[in-house]
């Protein structure tokens, strides 16, 4: 017997009722996490923003969507429309100082005084610096002097010269070889000695009258001498010059009629002590023979020196001289540049700040004297960071607001922006900025009033149009 079993429909309908049913569970279950996690996200963001903000950026995910979650919220900032840099208002500062080693003699300002540039502050001792001018003009003077007598051709009263000291040379060996004649002559032929002694002797008076004429024209030419500088005149000058050279040759031959009778006197004496001594008359023809060799030589350097003294100026000692007077000129040059320094001149307008030396005091070169600060422009010093480095130029003027002053805005013009970042420097007033790389930016403020102090606090804006 067949029989089957017809399942009933309620039976196979409910598989499909429990998998829905399974479904919404599992939706409801998934919309209430969603909904807790939306509703944690939103207290978070509005209790721990900026945690939310970094979690935010390290999951990657976009930000705009935060954004969007936060201006529903409320929470969002608007955009910002300018950039405000805080700063400290400064004058402008300036030193005068000293070129010079020195003592301070004036002091003429008192702190608080106002100066111009370029007015007296300070004078040093000028003793030290004169006695140097002193000394390089004389320097210069005697360099100068050389120069030109060693480029000026030889004159006349400098051939007189070297001709007279020649004709001296001349005459001593002269009176040298007339010397070793009578030896020579006493030694061969001993009769005629008493012959020589008197003809010597009677010579003797004669070179005596010669010295006496010459030590008389020596005598005269002082008296015309003296006479010519108490003159004084240029011509007088000129003519001091002249008998000075008169003089030199008067002198030459004072000293050659000398030497002329000093060999008279020597020959009579070998003589009377030849005819005494007979065996010394070798002896004596020894020794004339080596005075007159000494006599020769004498002559040799005489010529010797009237030819370099006559010669024509030589270029490599004229060109050595002048560089002498091109070194005593610029010493002389330094000594007044010391001269020039020796009175401190204010380097720029301003208001004494600081006088940091008295009367009396020791002055270094390169040491702060008078600290001078000009408040007619104020300056601000502001760092700008690298990316907003392209919204400020040369010559900008940017509103400024001086913390001390809220009623008013000022203007201030841009004169510097440095060339290289830097990191931001640890004393900027807003902490949040500190660590960025930044450039320096300097402003100048018009303060013709005064109202504007040196260490007010200030706001440079920078507009983000």
């Amino acid at each position: 017997m067949t029989s089957s079993v017809r399942a009933s429909p309620r039976m196979s309908s409910s598989v499909p009722i429990d998998q829905m049913t399974m479904t919404k569970r599992i939706l409801t279950i998934l919309l209430s996490l969603i909904l807790a996690l939306g509703v944690l996200l939103l207290a978070a963001i509005l209790l721990i923003p900026d945690q939310v903000e970094r979690a935010w950026q390290l999951s990657g995910l976009p930000e705009g969507y935060l954004l969007q979650v936060e201006s529903w919220l409320g929470k969002a900032e608007p955009a910002a429309t300018e950039i405000r840099m805080y700063g400290t208002l400064e004058a402008r500062v300036t030193h005068a100082m000293s070129e010079l080693n020195g003592r301070a003699v004036e002091v003429m300002v008192e702190e608080g005084d106002w100066v111009e540039a370029g007015q007296p502050l300070i004078r040093l001792d000028p003793t030290d610096v004169q006695a140097q001018i002193a000394a390089a003009e004389e320097a210069l003077a005697a360099a100068q002097a050389a120069r030109d007598a060693a480029a000026a051709p030889p004159g006349p009263e400098i051939q007189r010269v070297a001709d007279s000291a020649v004709k001296k040379a001349q005459a001593e060996l002269e009176n040298a070889q007339r010397i070793l004649d009578h030896a020579r002559n006493v030694r061969e032929n001993p009769v005629a000695l008493n012959a020589q002694i008197n003809q010597t002797a009677a010579l003797i008076p004669v070179a005596q009258a010669q010295v006496e004429a010459a030590n008389a024209a020596i005598k005269q030419t002082d008296v015309l001498i003296g006479d010519a500088i108490t003159d004084g005149s240029r011509e007088g000058k000129y003519k001091v010059r002249i008998l000075q050279a008169q003089k030199a040759a008067a002198q030459a031959s004072l000293e050659a009629a000398q030497a002329r009778l000093n060999g008279l006197i020597q020959t009579l004496a070998l003589l009377k002590k030849m005819r005494e001594e007979p065996l010394a008359l070798d002896a004596q023809v020894h020794q004339a023979e080596g005075a007159l060799r000494v006599a020769e030589a004498a002559l040799r350097v005489a010529e010797a020196e009237r030819a370099a003294k006559t010669a024509p100026p030589q270029p490599e000692v004229v060109a050595v001289a002048e560089a002498d007077v091109q070194q005593a000129q610029a010493a002389l040059d330094l000594a007044r540049w010391g001269e020039d320094r020796l009175t401190i001149l204010a380097p720029a307008s301003g208001r004494v700040q600081a006088k940091l030396i008295d009367k009396g005091e020791t002055v270094t070169p390169g040491k702060p004297l008078i600290t001078l600060a000009d408040t007619r422009q104020m300056e601000i010093w502001v760092y700008v960071a690298a990316g907003d480095l392209h919204r400020i130029h040369v010559n900008d003027v940017l509103p400024v607001d001086v913390l001390a002053i809220p009623d008013e805005r000022f203007q201030a013009q841009v004169f510097y922006i440095a060339p290289k970042a830097q990191f931001r420097p640890s004393n900027v007033l807003n902490p949040d900025d500190r660590g960025d790389m930044v450039f320096l930016v300097k402003l100048r403020l018009d303060n013709g009033d005064g109202r504007l102090k040196p260490g007010m606090p200030a706001d440079v804006i920078l507009p983000l149009e």
